[in-house]
């Protein structure tokens, strides 16, 4: 047996990736998908593979690439990716290696709708409180559809089949587009001002960029602040848009949506047929009732003689009105007997008696305290004079009488001769007057001069 035509797996591999290298084609790629497997290893590098409804593909990217990712990687993600494809040996099997990876604008959407949706249920916008009842017989609804599409007819016609009295007003606006977010918002508006007692915004199917107008943020928040209950039914079952979350109801499509809104009128004539069986039932029984309390009291005995009923009532009354009058004048002697102790209770114990006791101490009290301040005041006037004698023996006045004075230089008084000095003008108080002088020679107690 020849073996030399043979290759080994190892063998081929290499030949397979030499291939691929050389593939000016493989060298650069463009690719579209969505993220799986998404593992971020310890070292940096970033597995993963990429997938659309044909094919998956396992992918690597590097950790000196992956550290300059602007956003993180996750399952889910539609993305773009540029790199070149090759064989991994170890496995055999062909890889992406990714140079760059950006999102897809569908995944930048949907990234901004999971911020959007987090924000606005962590601020309590979804929380059933905000939720308004919807009206069980509404007079008016309005629909916020576009007449082009297939939805608005649906809705129409099922509506008028179901319940025919509600009056339908419908607004045409632009579903999907550029100009959809302002022209849905302002059908909102007008709608909300109509006086209807409720609202549909609805629109058929489509893709995810058909329906994004619905998951805009301030389209949300016009769904939220409208003051009428408003159903959104947007889209298919499957679909569930920003709006869904803040609005009173939602619906899995428009057609449901319109049902929801009303009653079947099928259901009102069996509720009506259902109540007027018991509202004849209910007044038969009322009837035969009657009838049978009529015969009781038609067979009464004292129906029969009327004058049983008055005499009997006459002698009611007559023993009433002397039982009465027995007991009000047991009540007025009793009063009296209560009135007449009270009376000599009163006479027992009136203060008169105190009164005049306490007016007799207190004209003792006034007498005495008479007596003490006439005593108190008199010895304060003797102690008083003595103590004038005693200050007037001490007036510098009573002094200057018996021949003394006394001498000041610039007001103050002269005590020592160390307090003047040669030409001081200095004052001497006399008896009856003062005298100035100019100090012409000073000399103290040893016959010194100063």
């Amino acid at each position: 047996m020849e073996h030399s035509k043979y290759l080994t797996v190892g063998a081929l591999t290499k030949y397979l990736k030499y291939k691929f290298d050389q593939d000016p084609y493989l060298t650069r790629v463009y690719l579209k998908g969505e993220l799986s497997n998404v593992k971020h290893h310890s070292s940096g590098h970033l597995f993963f593979a990429l997938k659309d409804k044909d094919a998956v593909l396992r992918g690597v990217m590097f950790s000196r690439n992956a550290h300059a990712l602007k956003f993180q990687p996750e399952e889910g993600q539609s993305v773009l990716i540029e790199g070149r494809v090759s064989i991994f040996e170890s496995s055999g099997q062909y890889q992406i290696y990714a140079d760059s990876i950006e999102m897809d604008g569908i995944g930048l959407l949907f990234e901004k709708l999971e911020k959007d949706k987090t924000d606005l249920r962590n601020q309590g916008y979804f929380d059933d409180k905000h939720k308004k009842k919807i009206p069980e017989y509404p007079k008016k609804i309005a629909i916020i559809s576009s007449q082009t599409g297939a939805a608005l007819q649906d809705m129409v016609t099922t509506l008028k089949r179901r319940y025919p009295l509600v009056t339908v007003t419908i607004y045409n606006t632009l579903m999907q587009g550029s100009k959809s977010r302002t022209t849905v918002v302002r059908s909102l508006e007008e709608a909300d001002g109509s006086g209807a007692d409720t609202i549909i915004l609805a629109r058929g199917g489509g893709s995810i960029e058909d329906l994004w107008t619905f998951n805009e943020k301030d389209v949300a928040l016009a769904v939220f602040n409208m003051k009428t209950p408003i159903i959104t039914g947007i889209g298919h079952e499957t679909d569930t848009t920003l709006v869904d979350f803040v609005s009173d109801l939602r619906a899995p499509t428009p057609t449901a949506a319109a049902e929801i809104s009303v009653p079947d009128r099928v259901d009102i004539f069996e509720k009506l047929s259902q109540t007027e069986k018991f509202l004849a039932r209910s007044i038969h029984q009322k009837i035969t009732s009657d009838k049978n309390r009529l015969s009781t009291f038609s067979s009464y005995y004292k129906l029969k003689n009327p004058d049983l009923l008055y005499d009997q009532q006459t002698e009611k009354l007559v023993a009433l009105k002397d039982s009465l009058d027995s007991r009000v004048t047991s009540k007025i002697r009793e009063s009296g007997y209560r009135l007449s102790n009270a009376k000599e209770g009163v006479r027992y114990n009136t203060p008169i008696f105190k009164i005049r006791r306490g007016a007799e101490i207190l004209d003792a009290y006034t007498a005495n305290l008479d007596r003490t301040l006439k005593a108190k005041i008199e010895s304060s006037r003797q102690t008083l004079g003595a103590s004038l004698d005693r200050l007037n023996s001490l007036s510098p006045t009573n002094v200057l009488k018996r021949g003394y004075s006394y001498t000041t230089n610039e007001g103050q008084v002269v005590k020592t001769v160390d307090a003047i000095g040669d030409g001081d003008i200095i004052e001497t108080t006399l008896r009856d007057g003062t005298v100035l002088s100019k100090v012409t020679e000073v000399r103290n107690d040893a016959g010194k001069e100063r």
